[in-house]
């Protein structure tokens, strides 16, 4: 066995160069589709997966084919009208086996056929073939059920939806089907799984033979031969082996658990992306727990999903150990202490993913033992670093109270190292943050100080923390601050303080104020929200509603301008339970909160009394303290809005730790809240109690979150407002000409939403031959860190890249794309930058067809295109900026192509 794997895992990569297109089979619960859309094909349970999910499929170009047994029935019981079709079960799986000739049976399966189909399946994995054969033992029978089962494949291809049909086995009729018939699927070619005992087995060689010769009998037809093998995941060597044994036998392959739970290997391997984090339900809910409000945001970084879980909910003998790519906890003790099934749990999964303990560490004495660590008494007194000084040199002292006791910590192995030792007056000695070959652990009362003022801040560098102790891969990130390789800038209004007067002669309105002297004058994408209590004649002010409807339908109606609704009623809290001591909402009167109201009958509002005829409303920004959950998103969602707000990203020069960095996204299974990159101006002017001019210190908000590492786009987001006073309005312009100074790409608001919103939806895996492949379903940027070196551009799906302050900035044009990485850069001619939305960059042979749409007046960059020649309708001007990179210009905006013919 040995020497097989040797000789398939040295197979020269030329043997997958035609290698067929990747499928999965899954049959488990579907909270994200994260690791399927890295598959070309997905087989899954119908009733396990949404109408979104198959479009997010579908976006990411996956096919997606539901099952469908033909020959059980799968349930407790069968239903009245099918009782007569069956006198078998199927003891294995605990299912009714099924007459094929019934025709009550044909009819319900026709029926759930059409069903199924409505949601958008592209097929149909049609399973349990030749089940007749528990029942039919004469060959006339047999020959009946064939003859049946023909007619319902037929008549299955034949159907309304034009479904394509993958059989499982079903040798017998592919003769007479095949017309119909995209592949024929056969499971254990050379791994077998038994459910009665949960138990992996090699297949025998005659039973490998005979199967091999009904598939390849297949494969001269000119069928597909889709074989499904069974290896656990936590044996990915050799899944990846197994698959790479079948592709060179020209079989499609798919390797996975006996049960079709997990993620396996096709022609390509998914990288486990996700990060598991834990926290306590009872303390926090889950926007506000560490592990969201401290953790998600270096972990997303790097190009991984954080998955926060509650340990009070969590059914831990169904967790998936094998789709993350480490576990940390941000626990208490108490939250130890009073979860036994938490710690058993850990016990099982030491040692098999990086685990990171935060806070606090177990309190199973056999779990401590087996981490290596022991608790030795107490540290009391006058407590100090004595080693590791240089890891927190830099950031906040330890708050160490000498009217404190602290838990004293000591590493049992050699191969334990404490990174930061602490000693207090006795002498006594303890180990606080810890590097372990299982993850490590780093405790009270690092990593976070919580100040008087309220605010946090951490001890330590959370991104080495992470690095140092999960020690996660670098792969591609996904990145939403970025596109066509630039940072993107957007501008977005709350619509607070309409009706009020501006300080300025005449006593404007403050949203005439920003009409004149910002939406008019800085022709960049502006997203512009109104409260319909402020200016409707349903809210506040009917009196002047004429009035402010007629400067919002100004608004509006300016070309650079797009519609968001800031609600009806300014909701203060969108949870239940919230302290609610300054009340609900504005205090119109008579009315309740009805968040049904607030969103989407604020939205008909400006689409039928303020929006122009070409224009609606595109997005809801959450008002108050910004806090939706899943139920309020959901209401959003079915109204296909998208929604911006929330967060807690706030940092300027002298306040500037990482704990107010919040997050891209709070991500829920059927929808996201997408936060506001960076926070308003009320958090400048200490909510308008000084410094009316403050907003123009964003402009440190945004160099902070820029580099080293590029962390958040540049988001102006004010209020109206910002028009009242000469000082706010200064303020807010400054803001706006240090924008127009960079190097960006101006995008609308519902741009940058809709790619955040789907930045925990994209797929990272490796082809059997070791390429990424990267699948975005909405996001158009990818970060490849330094580390991983240069993109090959002969040998990927990319238009180019730029380097950034942290990485290469790939372009994506495709929603799957191939790409190597290699040690230096090549010198093919590639698109550097630009500051619109790539539409399409098509290379064929010396030419390079292009399409952008740009908000502002358009330009892009080539590298390595000096010998370029560009044809457009429109004029451009040309300048060589140096030796390898040439900018071309125009003064127009909008949809602009053109062709480059290049001589290389």
């Amino acid at each position: 066995m040995r020497l097989i794997l040797l000789i398939l895992s040295l197979l020269p990569i030329l043997a997958f160069a035609k290698t067929p297109a990747s499928i999965a089979f899954y049959y488990g619960e579907i909270d994200s589709v994260r690791e399927l859309i890295n598959y070309d094909r997905v087989v899954v349970t119908p009733g396990l997966i949404t109408d979104k999910q198959i479009n997010t499929l579908h976006k990411a170009e996956t096919k997606v084919y539901a099952y469908l047994s033909i020959g059980e029935f799968d349930g407790t019981e069968l239903p009245p009208e099918l009782k007569s079709a069956s006198s078998v079960k199927n003891q294995n799986w605990n299912s009714f086996v099924m007459d094929l000739t019934a025709t009550p049976w044909q009819k319900h399966l026709y029926t759930q056929a059409d069903k199924i189909l409505a949601h958008g399946f592209d097929g149909l994995f049609l399973d349990t073939l030749d089940s007749y054969y528990l029942f039919a033992d004469e060959e006339t029978e047999q020959k009946s059920q064939q003859e049946a089962l023909v007619t319902i494949i037929n008549s299955l291809h034949k159907s309304k939806a034009n479904p394509q049909l993958l059989l499982n086995r079903g040798f017998e009729i592919t003769d007479q089907v095949q017309p119909a018939i995209t592949a024929v699927v056969a499971e254990s070619l050379y791994h077998s799984y038994d459910p009665l005992d949960n138990s992996y087995r090699t297949v025998k060689q005659k039973d490998t033979q005979w199967l091999k010769g009904k598939l390849d009998k297949l494969k001269d037809q000119g069928i597909e031969a889709i074989v499904i093998d069974y290896i656990p995941a936590k044996y990915r060597e050799r899944q990846k082996a197994a698959a790479k044994r079948l592709i060179s036998e020209g079989y499609t392959p798919y390797v996975s658990d006996g049960m079709l739970y997990e993620f396996g290997v096709s022609t390509v391997v998914p990288v486990a992306k996700r990060v598991l984090g834990f926290y306590d339900g009872h303390q926090f809910k889950f926007t506000d727990s560490p592990c969201h409000t401290m953790m998600s945001m270096p972990i997303e970084y790097y190009g991984y999903v954080p998955e926060c879980r509650d340990i009070n909910t969590t059914n831990f003998s169904k967790l998936d150990i094998s789709r993350y790519a480490a576990v940390f906890l941000w626990l208490e003790d108490v939250s130890y202490q009073f979860n036994n099934s938490l710690q058993t749990w850990l016990q099982t999964v030491i040692n098999t993913r990086p685990m990171l303990f935060i806070n606090a560490l177990p309190t199973n004495r056999l779990l401590l033992n087996k981490l290596g660590i022991t608790e030795a008494g107490e540290l009391s007194g006058k407590v100090e670093v004595t080693k590791g000084q240089r890891w927190v040199d830099g950031y906040y002292p330890a708050p160490f109270s000498e009217f404190e006791t602290y838990r004293q910590w000591s590493v049992k192995h050699s191969n334990i190292d404490s990174l930061i030792n602490v000693k207090d007056e006795r002498g006594k000695t303890s180990a606080l943050l810890i590097q372990a070959p299982w993850g490590g652990a780093v405790l009270n009362p690092f990593p976070i100080a919580y100040l008087a003022n309220g605010n946090q801040t951490w001890l330590l560098d959370p991104f080495w923390l992470i690095q140092t102790t999960l020690n996660l891969p670098a792969i591609p990130a996904a990145d939403a601050t970025t596109e066509s390789a630039r940072r993107i800038l957007t501008s977005h209004v709350d619509g607070d303080g309409f009706p009020s007067k501006a300080w300025f002669p005449g006593k404007p309105y403050t949203a005439e104020v920003l009409l004149d002297h910002v939406f008019t004058k800085y022709a960049l994408p502006h997203t512009v929200s109104v409260i319909e209590g402020e200016i409707g004649k349903r809210g506040l002010y009917p009196n002047i509603s004429n009035e402010l409807e007629a400067i919002a339908k100004k608004i509006f109606a300016q070309p650079n301008v797009e519609l968001a609704s800031h609600t009806f009623s300014h909701p203060f809290f969108w949870s239940v339970g919230e302290n609610k001591q300054y009340g609900d909402h504005l205090p119109i009167p008579g009315y309740v909160v009805d968040y049904d109201n607030e969103i989407i009958g604020s939205t008909n509002y400006i689409n039928k009394h303020l929006a122009p005829a070409n224009k609606k409303v595109k997005l809801i920004l959450w008002s108050g303290e910004a806090d939706p959950g899943e139920d309020v998103l959901g209401i959003a969602e079915k109204a296909n809005l998208l929604n911006v707000n929330g967060g807690n990203t706030y940092v300027v020069k002298g306040n500037s730790s990482l704990t107010r960095v919040s997050p891209t996204i709070a991500w829920y299974p059927s929808a996201a809240q997408v936060y506001a990159p960076v926070l308003n101006e009320n958090l400048y002017t200490n909510l308008w109690t000084e410094h009316h001019d403050g907003y123009n210190r964003a402009i440190e908000t945004f160099e902070i979150l820029g580099a080293p590492r590029r962390l958040k786009n540049i988001s102006i987001y004010y209020h109206m407002y910002s028009g009242a006073y000469p000082a706010s309005l200064k303020g807010l312009l400054d803001v706006y000409n240090w924008s127009l100074k960079q190097k960006v790409i101006p995008l609308y608001l519902s741009d940058y939403a809709r790619r955040a919103s789907s930045l925990y939806e994209t797929g990272i895996a490796k082809t059997l031959n070791d390429q990424w492949q990267i699948t975005s379903t909405g996001i158009k940027s990818i970060r490849v860190p330094e580390k991983l070196g240069y993109p090959a551009i002969n040998n990927s799906s990319i238009a180019g890249w730029d380097s950034g302050p942290d990485g290469k900035y790939l372009i994506l044009k495709q929603p799957k794309t191939r790409l190597t990485l290699q040690n230096s850069p090549d010198t093919d001619i590639i698109l550097k930058n630009a500051n619109g939305k790539l539409v399409s960059w098509q290379p064929n042979g010396s030419t390079i067809q292009w399409d952008f749409d740009s908000y502002v007046p358009f330009e892009f960059e080539l590298a390595n295109g000096n010998s370029c020649e560009l044809q457009s309708a429109v004029a451009f001007t040309r300048k060589r900026l140096n030796s390898t990179t040439v900018r071309y210009k125009t003064t127009q905006s909008g949809r602009i192509s053109g062709t480059l013919t290049c001589i290389k």
